[in-house]
C-alpha cells in the first residue's frame, strides 16, 4: 500500500465525519486519548486523527496478535482500523554498509498495521457496578422480550435494521442517571420495531420528531418510576424546536404521543416492578391521558 493511499484513506474518514457535523478530534476525553492497550502509549500524528473518527467508548486499541497474546479473540464481523508507523531497516545495496563508518546503513520505511478497539474483542472492559441504580436495573431486568444492548460505542442509538440498542458503558456518563435516561429513551424506540408495536420509525421529519416525542415521554415515565432526578431531562431541549413545529401543525399531537408512549411503557413493564400506588393511579386513567 502506497503512502498516499494510507493518508487518503484516513483523510476521507475525517472528511466524512466533518460532513456529518462532527469534529472527530474534539472529544470530552473522559475515556482518554486513543492508546495501545499493551504499551499504554498514546497514538499520535495521523494515527491519532484516524482513531478519533471511531465511536468506541474505550480508548484502547491492539493488534490481532496482541489480542491473541492476551488470550482474547476478535469478535465475528469486526473490522480493524489502519495505523501507520515508521521502522528503520537495513539497506540491501552494496553489502549494506556505509563506506566511511563501515556501519550497516538503515533507512526509515513506512509500515502499516490494523488495530482493533478492545470493545471489538472478547477482552472484558468491565463496568462500574457501584454506579448502578437498582430500581432502574430492576425495570430493565423485568423486560420479558430481552432487547439486545451493546456497550460498544460512544453514541446512543437504536438500530431498526439490526434491532439492537447501542450505548456507552455506565461509567462513560457524567452521572449514572444520564446512562439510564438515555437507555430508557432507546428502549422506548425499541418497542416500536415491526415485530412489537409497529410504529413508524422512518427518518422522515414529522415521523422522526413524533417518535422522539414518544421516546421522551416514555423515558420520563420510566425515569420517574426509577427515582431518577428531573435534572437529567435538560438534554431533551435538543428536540424542542422540532416538537414546537409538530405541535403547531397538530394540537392533538401531544395526546397521540402520550397514548403511544403509554403503550410502549406497558410493553416494557411487568407489574412486579411497578409500585402499588402507580398501579392504582394507572388503572384509573383513561387511555387518552398523558402518562407524564
Amino acid at each position: 500500500m502506497f503512502k498516499s493511499e494510507i493518508f487518503n484513506k484516513t483523510t476521507d474518514a475525517i472528511l466524512q465525519k466533518l460532513k456529518e457535523g462532527i469534529i472527530p478530534w474534539r472529544k470530552s476525553w473522559k475515556s482518554g486519548i486513543p492508546r495501545n492497550y499493551i504499551s499504554k502509549r498514546p497514538y499520535n500524528g495521523i494515527n491519532f486523527l484516524s482513531l478519533c473518527t471511531m465511536d468506541f467508548s474505550s480508548p484502547y486499541f491492539l493488534t490481532f496478535l496482541q489480542c491473541k497474546q492476551k488470550n482474547g479473540y476478535i469478535k465475528r464481523g469486526e473490522q480493524g482500523t489502519l495505523v501507520v508507523f515508521w521502522k528503520l531497516e537495513d539497506t540491501l545495496d552494496a553489502g549494506g554498509k556505509d563506506d566511511i563508518s563501515n556501519q550497516v546503513k538503515q533507512v526509515p520505511l513506512l509500515r502499516y498495521s490494523y488495530v482493533f478497539n478492545i470493545n471489538q474483542t472478547s477482552i472484558s472492559v468491565g463496568s462500574d457496578d457501584a454506579a448502578k441504580i437498582i430500581p432502574a436495573e430492576k425495570i430493565i431486568e423485568s423486560i420479558e422480550d430481552k432487547p439486545v444492548i451493546k456497550h460498544n460505542f460512544r453514541r446512543c442509538y437504536y438500530s431498526v435494521q439490526q434491532d439492537i440498542i447501542s450505548i456507552p458503558v455506565i461509567d462513560e456518563f457524567d452521572k449514572p442517571e444520564e446512562y439510564y435516561s438515555s437507555l430508557f429513551h432507546e428502549l422506548i424506540h425499541w418497542t416500536g420495531h415491526p415485530s412489537r408495536l409497529r410504529r413508524d420509525l422512518s427518518a422522515m421529519d414529522d415521523a422522526y420528531a413524533f417518535e422522539e416525542l414518544i421516546a421522551e415521554i416514555g423515558s420520563s415515565f420510566l425515569g420517574a418510576l426509577a427515582g431518577i432526578s428531573p435534572s437529567i431531562l435538560d438534554n431533551q431541549a435538543a428536540y424542542i424546536n422540532g416538537w414546537l413545529n409538530l405541535i403547531s401543525d397538530n394540537k392533538q399531537i401531544l395526546v397521540r404521543a402520550s397514548i403511544e408512549a403509554r403503550k410502549a411503557v406497558d410493553y416494557l413493564l411487568s407489574e412486579s416492578v411497578i409500585p402499588e400506588s402507580i398501579l392504582q393511579c394507572r388503572s384509573g386513567l383513561p387511555e387518552s391521558l398523558p402518562i407524564v
